[in-house]
C-alpha cells in the first residue's frame, strides 16, 4: 500500500506532494472531453483557419479569421479555467508550473514598455488561454502522454489523408497555393501543412497501438503523413524531419548503436569541413531547386535586426511589433507576418531577457529532465520520451532558423512544444514515470 505522500517509484522526488494530492481532484472525472474537443478545434484552426476544402486558395494580405480564432481560443481557455476553479486546482497548478507562470508574468510586464499595450494584453490573454488549456489536459488525465500521442498522431493522419484525397478529387486551385508549388491540401500553404505532417510522423514512432483498429489507423497515419510531407516539398520541414528522426533513433538505440551513430556524425562533419560548408550548402540548395537567399529572408532579417537593436534587452513588447502591413513596410516586395526566424521574433518581442527565459524553459529544462523520463532501452517510455525530445530539439535547433513559431499558440510547432514540455517536466502524480511504471513491474 502507498501512503498519502507516496507517488510510486516512477515519481519519487516530488517537491510538493501536498499539491499533487490537491491535483488529484482534477482527474476524478477523467479527461475533460469538452476541453479536448476544443483543443482539436484549435488545431483545425491552426491547419486551415476553417477554410472550406472546396474554396480556392487565395493570396491576400488580409488577416482573415482573427475573430474566429479569438472565439475558439477564448472558449478553450474559459473551459480550462472553469474546470480549475470548480476543482479548486488553480492555485496548485500555478505553483507546480511556476516557471511557465514566470514567462506569462514577463509577457504582461512587457506592457510597461510595449509600443501597443492593448495588443500586448490581448495577445498575452490568448497565450494564457493556450497555456491553461494544455495544463488542464496534462494534469487532468490519468495517462497524459498517451492522450497527447493519440490526439496528435490521429489528427495529423486525418489531415494528411484528406489533403491527399482532396488533391485527387478537387481542382488544383483548392489544394495548391498559386504562389508556391507543392501540396497545401486542407491548409492554405505547404509551409503551414508540412509541420503538422512532420511532427505527427515523428511522434507516431512512439504511439503504442493497443488494438487492431489502432494499428490500422497508425499505419494509415504514417503512410499518409509521409506521402503528404513529400508532396508538400517544404525543404526546411523535410530537413527538420530527417534531423528529428535521427535524434529519435539515437535516443532509443543501445549504447553500442549510439556510439556508431556518433562516429558517423563525426565523419559527416569532417567531410563537410574539408569540402567547405558554403559549397555543401550551395549544392543542397541547387538540388532542391531553391535559392540561397531563402526566398528573401536575408533582406528581412537585416531589417528585423535593425529593429532589435533599438531595444535589445527588453524588446518592443509581446506581440506588439507584427501588425497589419508591418512586413511590407520593412521589405516592400512582400508582406511577411513574422521574421521567418523564431529567435529573432523572441528578441523583437521580449529582448535578450525573454530569449534567455525561453531557452531555460524549453531547452535547459528538457535536457535536465531527460535522465528522469528516459526509461529503459526498448521500452514504451523510452520511445515516447525519445520521440517528444526529438520533435522539440529538431524544431528548436533547425526549423526555428527558417520559420517563426516560438511563443505563438496559433503555430502548431509551439503548441506541441509547449505540450511536450509540460509532459516531460511533469512532477504531478500522473507523470511519465508513473504512467509507464507497469513496464518496470513486468521486468
Amino acid at each position: 500500500m502507498k501512503d498519502s505522500t507516496t507517488v510510486g517509484r516512477g515519481a519519487e522526488g516530488l517537491i510538493a506532494p501536498d499539491l499533487t494530492l490537491d491535483m488529484n481532484r482534477l482527474r476524478l472525472g477523467g479527461t475533460d472531453v469538452v476541453l479536448l474537443a476544443g483543443v482539436v478545434f484549435w488545431m483545425i484552426y491552426m491547419v486551415n483557419g476553417f477554410r472550406l476544402p472546396t474554396a480556392p486558395i487565395e493570396i491576400s494580405d488580409k488577416n482573415a479569421g482573427a475573430t474566429v480564432r479569438q472565439l475558439v481560443f477564448s472558449a478553450c481557455g474559459g473551459i480550462a479555467l472553469f474546470r480549475l476553479l470548480c476543482t479548486r486546482c488553480l492555485g496548485p497548478i500555478l505553483v507546480l508550473r511556476w516557471p511557465m507562470v514566470c514567462l506569462i508574468g514577463l509577457i504582461f510586464l512587457s506592457c510597461l514598455w510595449s509600443e501597443r499595450p492593448e495588443l500586448t494584453i490581448k495577445r498575452g490573454i490568448i497565450f494564457v488561454f493556450g497555456a491553461l488549456s494544455l495544463m488542464v489536459l496534462v494534469h487532468g488525465s490519468k495517462r497524459p502522454t498517451a492522450l497527447m500521442l493519440r490526439t496528435v498522431v490521429f489528427f495529423v493522419g486525418v489531415v494528411a489523408s484528406l489533403s491527399i484525397l482532396f488533391y485527387i478529387v478537387l481542382p488544383t486551385a483548392c489544394t495548391v497555393n498559386p504562389a508556391r508549388p507543392g501540396l497545401a491540401g486542407v491548409s492554405v500553404h505547404p509551409n503551414t501543412l508540412a509541420p503538422f505532417l512532420s511532427i505527427g510522423l515523428i511522434l507516431s514512432f512512439a504511439f503504442r497501438a493497443e488494438t487492431g483498429v489502432d494499428k490500422l489507423m497508425l499505419r494509415v497515419s504514417q503512410i499518409a503523413s509521409g506521402m503528404a510531407l513529400f508532396m508538400a516539398f517544404s525543404v526546411t520541414t523535410l530537413a527538420t524531419t530527417m534531423i528529428g528522426v535521427g535524434i529519435y533513433v539515437f535516443l532509443v538505440s543501445s549504447s553500442y548503436r549510439r556510439g556508431v551513430i556518433q562516429l558517423l556524425a563525426i565523419g559527416i562533419i569532417s567531410v563537410v569541413s574539408v569540402v567547405g560548408l558554403q559549397t555543401v550548402k550551395g549544392e543542397l540548395f541547387d538540388a532542391a531547386g531553391r535559392d540561397e537567399s531563402l526566398s528573401g529572408r536575408g533582406d528581412l532579417w537585416q531589417a528585423v535586426q535593425y529593429e532589435i537593436e533599438k531595444t535589445p534587452m527588453v524588446g518592443h513588447g509581446f506581440g506588439s511589433f507584427w501588425v497589419e502591413g508591418k512586413g511590407r513596410e520593412l521589405v516592400q516586395t512582400w508582406n511577411p507576418r513574422q521574421s521567418h526566424h523564431a529567435y529573432l521574433d523572441v528578441l523583437l518581442d521580449l529582448g535578450v531577457l525573454g530569449l534567455i527565459i525561453v531557452i531555460l524553459l524549453f531547452v535547459v529544462r528538457l535536457l535536465l529532465a531527460w535522465p528522469r523520463v528516459s526509461g529503459c532501452v526498448n521500452s514504451d517510455q523510452r520511445r515516447a520520451s525519445g520521440a517528444m525530445i526529438a520533435v522539440a530539439f529538431s524544431y528548436m535547433v533547425f526549423y526555428a532558423f527558417g520559420q517563426s513559431y516560438l511563443l505563438r499558440f496559433d503555430a502548431f510547432p509551439f503548441f506541441v512544444l509547449f505540450w511536450i514540455t509540460l509532459l516531460i517536466t511533469n512532477r504531478d502524480r500522473n507523470c511519465m514515470e508513473s504512467e509507464y511504471e507497469y513496464e518496470r513491474g513486468e521486468n
